[in-house]
């Protein structure tokens, strides 16, 4: 196709027409039938998609966008495939499905292959991008990378519902209700198959959340009629991630724990998120194709750290909190992914996890009196580590009580308000004092929950108490409700919070949240070059990395210590908080050059790894705007479009001068 296109501007403003200048009709036309990539694919456009942008799109001051975004969504899905979500599950029309729901054949499939050559295997032998011929034996690869692309896809779907959804305009009293999600979505997308349903039992009605009953027998919750399709009151904490997607939404909606019920949202997913994420994966499929060498040059990390702020009274206990985690778990090389499943630790030694720092989150938070936390109708089972080779694991709690000269253990109202009794108490009597609830609460100084308890313990009887009146305006936020409520919500408050981060990206995008302290040294090249994928980086290196049982964490600084504690845990004092960071990967050039000879390449990468990091790297960099004009352009010009419409000529013009050349 001609690489760029002469812009005629023969009809009237009103008319965005593909033809040649002579050409007089009022709707958008095509020069030839229609436009292909290479002989034999599928249409990338149809004169019936030319007269959608018309009647449609071509209003507004964004028209020349709009247009430009559809073209490029339709010629994303043409050259990559129509990717959907049904069921829960991404689909690939032509491979998973057809278009009208008939059964597909194995031969049907191998010709979407065939003609679709971006699943073809990579010749990445020269410097001109090429893609080997189709050979049917190889459909197994063929199939591998075509997963890729619906397990990336995947992962951006449920992790911007999770992002949507984790807002307080759909929790009540912290307590996630996903009716008032469903409820933002319903007036201008289809929601699951309730269309009428919805009407007739009226999702609108606020009485429904106060008919949610737990049932501490099933250990469920009972909802009224017609919302038992949603989840609702659950706390959105530690136990739900991004980094673990099946804590976000079921497989199939039917297991797993979903916070959201993926099948709910399949109409807003499918017209509303997919053409950003094929759009985005079309940006990225350039950058694979032509820039190939940038993704190298990136820089790219994928990091899990814990942060810890403290304060001038806890910070010594901070510090010693994560020298028992270091000491204890990291030196050991212990492995940090174990779950409990009917009562028994499941492991999975053959997989790469991250450390769990949540045990560390738990501890720093230190809520003793916890409740179990339940994720949809079922309760979940924490997740922990081991101390040895039993099947004795540790929690927050226990990492807390293995701290040495760390956290003080509260179990009486005497020793939260520091009461000393003016004579011997009976036998029969531990405490003379006691909460203002009448119970006993136990807690662990310094922590978080630690702090709530000791305020909560200044509350009395005696109005005329400033200390006792200020205490109570805070936990009744001034009478507007119980002190018994307001505990409740300041600890959820505690639960919700997160002390870890789960981050990949590269130096000018991901890692915002992190300082500078942290960053500069992150990203100093000599990383790269010090965590490969089998090796050691030793603590008399000099490097910013150390190496400990397999696993590579940030240094404090070069050479500074030959202490495994005091190298990596790093401190940040312009934010009070200390960090320790794990880094599973660090890209470099030499890691990410494919082999044609072996199984692995000369830092011990297979090539199945390396195009899965290049899509994962190459995803971030097309979200951003720097790589997303050139792309735009480039399959701008593939298309080979005429247009003769004054609106879209201006936004084209302006944004891809070269696209468009003199004759």
């Amino acid at each position: 196709m001609k690489a760029k296109k002469l812009l005629a501007l023969c009809l009237t403003a009103s008319t965005l027409a593909l033809t040649a200048c002579n050409d007089d009709t009022i709707y958008p036309g095509l020069n030839h039938d229609e436009i292909s990539f290479d002989e034999g694919t599928s249409d990338y456009f149809t004169q019936e998609d030319l007269d959608y942008i018309y009647e449609k799109l071509h209003d507004g001051t964004s028209t020349g966008e709009t247009v430009r975004d559809y073209i490029i969504n339709e010629y994303a899905k043409s050259y990559i495939g129509d990717y959907r979500i049904k069921d829960g599950k991404i689909i690939l029309i032509g491979y998973d499905e057809s278009e009208d729901d008939t059964a597909l054949t194995d031969q049907d499939k191998q010709t979407f292959i065939e003609n679709h050559t971006i699943y073809h295997n990579r010749d990445f032998s020269s410097n001109e991008t090429t893609y080997e011929d189709f050979d049917s034996s190889l459909m197994s690869e063929y199939d591998t990378r075509v997963n890729l692309f619906k397990d990336l896809i995947y992962k951006n779907v449920v992790t911007t519902l999770f992002t949507e959804a984790n807002s307080d305009t759909y929790k009540v009293d912290n307590k996630f209700q996903e009716v008032l999600y469903a409820r933002s979505k319903f007036p201008t997308y289809k929601v699951g198959n309730f269309d009428e349903t919805f009407t007739d039992n009226n999702i609108y009605d606020k009485s429904w959340e106060e008919e949610i009953v737990y049932n501490a027998e099933s250990k469920a919750y009972e909802y009224p009629t017609g919302m038992d399709k949603f989840t609702n009151g659950i706390l959105i904490d530690s136990t739900i991630s991004s980094e673990n997607l099946d804590s976000i939404v079921g497989t199939d909606n039917s297991t797993g724990l979903p916070m959201l019920h993926l099948d709910l949202y399949e109409d807003y997913i499918n017209r509303e998120l997919m053409p950003d994420i094929i759009n985005n994966l079309l940006v990225s499929q350039y950058v694979y194709d032509n820039l190939y060498t940038t993704l190298s040059r990136t820089q790219a990390r994928k990091i899990n750290y814990v942060a810890i702020t403290y304060t001038q009274d806890n910070v010594s206990s901070a510090l010693r909190l994560l020298y028992t985690y270091v000491n204890n778990v990291i030196a050991n090389g212990l492995n940090p992914h174990e779950t409990v499943v009917d009562g028994e630790v499941v492991r999975n030694d053959n997989e790469y996890y991250p450390l769990n720092f949540d045990v560390i989150s738990d501890a720093w938070k230190g809520i003793a009196d916890d409740e179990p936390t339940y994720v949809g109708n079922m309760m979940t089972e924490s997740v922990s580590f081991r101390k040895d080779e039993s099947l004795t694991t540790w929690t927050g709690l226990e990492l807390l009580e293995n701290t040495p000269n760390g956290f003080n253990k509260v179990s009486t109202h005497d020793e939260a308000i520091n009461y000393t009794p003016s004579t011997a108490l009976p036998e029969d009597q531990t405490s003379e004092t006691s909460y203002i609830d009448g119970k006993e609460h136990t807690y662990y100084e310094n922590t978080q929950y630690g702090e709530l308890m000791q305020n909560f313990a200044l509350i009395n009887e005696d109005r005329n108490d400033a200390t006792s009146v200020e205490q109570w305006n805070s936990f009744t936020n001034t009478n507007e409700y119980s002190y018994q409520h307001g505990l409740e919500l300041q600890t959820n408050n505690i639960r919700i919070k997160d002390y870890t981060g789960y981050i990949s990206g590269t130096a000018s995008d991901g890692f915002s949240d992190l300082p500078s302290t942290i960053t500069d040294n992150l990203f100093e090249y000599s990383v790269s070059l010090d965590t490969p994928v089998s090796g050691e980086a030793n603590l008399d290196d000099n490097s910013y990395v150390v190496e400990q049982n397999g696993r590579y964490f940030l240094k404090r600084d070069i050479s500074q210590s030959q202490s495994l504690q005091d190298s990596i845990i790093l401190n940040d004092s312009d934010s009070s908080t200390f960090y320790i960071v794990e880094i599973e990967y660090a890209l470099n050039q030499s890691k990410m050059t494919p082999t044609s000879e072996g199984d692995t390449n000369a830092s011990g990468y297979t090539n199945e790894q390396i195009e899965a990091l290049a899509r994962e790297i190459g995803y971030t960099l097309g979200s951003g705007d720097t790589y997303t004009n050139t792309a735009y352009q480039h399959y701008l010009e593939e298309s080979g479009i005429e247009y003769n419409d004054q609106s879209i000529y201006d936004y084209m013009l302006s944004t891809y001068p070269d696209l468009f050349e003199e004759e």
